[in-house]
């Protein structure tokens, strides 16, 4: 079938219009003249499969990575110890995943069946184990000392797809306190350690160290020293053990020190003292003096004795009882102090000698010094002298020194004085020093030969007067005389001993004599054969008979003998009576006359002594 083109060019709109419309209608009996059957013959043709690839699609972060905990310049984390990190990362597909940290920005490498990778080893802090998705994952590193203080870090969580593993699109670092960097926390340098002992207890000892912290993140860091007893500071409490803390400083930007007061008591010995070095964030120093024990030397130092706690005879008087000999069992008690402790090492006696002497006030304890030059029975008893001469003996009250915590010792003595110790009651015409008193001084040595300083007593006590005397001369011979006659001058003596501390004078009485004198039967009153009391005269020296005074048989008459107070041990001060009788004339009765005179002795005038 064919058209003419003229007729459209010549038609216009209207008659291209109609040409179409008829193409449409022949078109139409044409489909439908063919017939069912041919039409079925055509839509017969084969199938085409149809693919697409969909590519796998990462982890996305559920939770942002972050530190475990904080590793900050305020809290940084110790060189040796973990750091670590947690996240959660949600797979779209449900698939396993890694937490991945690396030191750099760096695209990560995600690997298939296994974990990611930074893009170099050295970049890489940690990375987790396989991990279910939307499950916290963790990784960690532990830090070393060649790491520096301040670490950038970056997280990743990537998945493991065998086909097309995928690390996220973007990384986290963190935020607030636990977000990069980690800082890393270097051992301070401790090199040396010294100090300044030997010292005496109460003494201050300086310890030193050689130690710097080379830290300087944040704010620098500083150092401080602990000196421990013993070997046992723990890294754990940042404390030392069991053994106790001898010192410990502030902190220093560098060479730290500290001082340690000598604690009284402390035995004299030399003691451990463990240096440690710590940054102001407690990590413990490296380096050789790191728990080195630098010997501490505690001095011996000499004991003393506490002026107040010198105690005679228990505060009282002393009383002489026996007559020209010793009168035992006076007492002195004294402490003594020592800050190295009454107890020594080994738990025997620090104290072990003493130097000791009681004397009166008026000598003094520069001239009563303890040695046995100085001993004078009269005012000075040192404990120089053998015990023969004074027999001091004193007696460590070892319950009095509880053990190595305490200072003090008791000393319990017994002495004798001899009967001539000069005597300090009375008053000034009694006595020769109603002034003074008895007074002890000690000095302590210790089991090192120390001696302390000289203590004297602050309470003192008196000596009291001693009156006894010995008549040395039992009988009085007037010798032969007629009736009516005399001794003249008088000559006959009797010998007064002072055996005493005082001078003595002496009251006397006597007796009527008669050929029948007794004790018991005394004379008759009879003119001629009785010789009365009275013809007896008495005088301190040979005068005529009519110079001597009567001797009365009622009342004692006084003799001023003036007899001195004895100063030697060995031989009393004596003094002499001279006497004489007149026989009278009336006598008549010969024969032997005896009587007795009795002699009082009183204590002297201290001038005549």
């Amino acid at each position: 079938m064919s058209y003419s083109t003229d007729n459209l060019s010549d038609a216009g709109k209207i008659t291209v219009l109609t040409a179409f419309l008829g193409v449409i209608i022949f078109v139409g009996v044409f489909l439908l003249n063919v017939g069912g059957h041919q039409f079925k013959e055509v839509s017969a043709a084969s199938t085409a499969t149809t693919s697409v690839t969909v590519v796998n699609t990462p982890p996305v972060w559920t939770q942002n990575a972050g530190e475990e905990f904080e590793s900050s310049t305020s809290s940084p984390t110790d060189a040796g110890q973990q750091v670590s990190w947690t996240a959660i990362g949600t797979d779209p597909n449900g698939e396993r995943y890694y937490l991945l940290i690396c030191s750099t920005v760096a695209t990560p490498t995600a690997n298939a069946n296994a974990a990611p990778a930074c893009d170099t080893p050295s970049h890489q802090w940690g990375v987790s184990a396989s991990t279910t998705s939307g499950v916290l994952a963790r990784a960690a590193t532990t830090t070393l000392a060649s790491f520096a203080e301040s670490n950038a870090w970056f997280g990743w969580v990537c998945d493991s797809n065998p086909t097309s593993p995928r690390c996220s699109t973007t990384y986290t670092q963190g935020s607030n306190a636990t977000s990069s960097p980690f800082e890393v926390n270097h051992r301070p340098v401790f090199t040396a350690y010294t100090n300044t002992s030997p010292g005496i207890p109460g003494a201050s000892i300086t310890f030193y160290s050689t130690s710097s912290d080379s830290d300087v993140s944040g704010i620098a860091d500083q150092v401080k020293l602990i000196v421990c007893n013993a070997n046992d500071y723990s890294t754990t409490t940042d404390l030392c053990g069991a053994g106790g803390t001898l010192a410990s400083s502030t902190f220093f930007a560098a060479n730290a020190s500290t001082t340690y007061t000598i604690v009284i008591p402390t035995q004299d010995q030399n003691y451990t003292a463990y240096g440690y070095v710590v940054d102001n964030h407690n990590f413990e120093a490296s380096g050789g003096a790191q728990g080195t024990s630098a010997t501490l030397t505690v001095s011996n130092v000499a004991p003393t004795v506490t002026p107040a706690l010198i105690n005679i005879n228990g505060g009282s008087d002393m009383t002489l009882t026996v007559a020209a000999n010793q009168t035992p069992g006076f007492t002195l008690q004294f402490t003594v102090i020592d800050n190295n402790s009454c107890q020594a090492v080994g738990s025997t006696s620090e104290i072990t000698g003493y130097i000791a002497s009681v004397y009166r006030s008026g000598i003094g304890d520069a001239v009563c010094d303890g040695s046995a030059g100085a001993y004078n029975a009269n005012n000075c008893y040192p404990s120089g002298v053998a015990t023969s001469t004074w027999n001091l003996n004193c007696t460590l009250d070892v319950s009095s020194c509880s053990g190595p915590l305490d200072t003090s010792a008791v000393y319990n003595c017994t002495f004798p004085l001899w009967y001539i110790a000069d005597p300090t009651d009375g008053t000034a015409t009694s006595t020769q020093y109603p002034t003074q008193n008895w007074l002890a001084s000690v000095q302590a040595a210790d089991n090192n030969f120390a001696t302390g300083t000289k203590a004297s007593s602050t309470n003192p006590v008196e000596v009291r007067s001693f009156l006894a005397f010995a008549l040395n001369t039992l009988t009085i011979p007037y010798g032969s005389l007629q009736p009516g006659s005399q001794t003249d001058p008088i000559v006959s003596t009797t010998t007064l001993a002072s055996t005493g501390n005082v001078g003595i004078d002496q009251n006397l009485a006597g007796e009527s004599m008669c050929p029948t004198y007794g004790s018991a039967t005394h004379c008759p009153n009879s003119a001629t054969s009785t010789i009365d009391a009275n013809e007896q005269v008495y005088g301190t020296s040979t005068v005529a008979y009519a110079g001597g005074v009567a001797l009365s048989s009622t009342t004692p008459t006084f003799l001023n003998l003036k007899g001195p107070k004895s100063t030697s041990t060995s031989t009393p001060a004596t003094k002499n009576a001279y006497w004489g009788i007149k026989v009278p004339s009336a006598i008549t009765y010969a024969g032997n006359y005896t009587g007795e005179n009795t002699f009082y002795a009183v204590s002297g005038a201290a001038a005549n002594w």
